[in-house]
């Protein structure tokens, strides 16, 4: 039984682990979201000169910033692609260990509950030899 209780806890702590780098794979991606985001926002903001109010070098700045941040958008999305995959995974794991945990932790609660029941069967066959035995006593 010792070792059950051993294993059940071992299993939580798995399940603890998983559920950990579950949250900082969704906390990286909700980060690589704001950042695409706040590009898109910068790139929004370099795309809206119109070309009567600047003059040609602001135009060609302009051009620059947006050349220079497609590439950014654009790594921001493949990592944003391989964390979202890696999070799917991690969630299947985090699944699997919480039916195995469950299910050990269902199999302990069972296992204890049975031992229960056998100790109280045991108790009440032993009072029930007592209650016998001084009935007989006292005929």
């Amino acid at each position: 039984m010792k070792q059950l209780l051993q294993l059940c806890q071992q299993e939580e702590k798995k399940l603890s682990q998983l559920g950990k780098q579950r949250s900082d794979t969704q906390q990286r991606i909700d980060q690589i979201t704001q950042q695409k985001r706040a590009l898109a926002e910068m790139s929004k903001e370099y795309q809206a000169y119109s070309p009567q109010q600047a003059n040609s070098l602001l135009l060609q700045n302009n051009i620059n910033m947006q050349l220079a941040l497609t590439p950014m958008q654009t790594q921001l999305t493949r990592q944003q692609i391989l964390l979202q995959q890696e999070h799917q995974r991690m969630d299947g794991l985090w699944r699997k260990q919480l039916g195995r945990q469950q299910g050990i932790k269902h199999f302990c609660q069972k296992r204890h509950q049975a031992q229960l029941d056998a100790k109280a069967v045991q108790e009440q066959k032993q009072l029930d030899d007592l209650a016998g035995r001084y009935q007989v006593s006292y005929s």
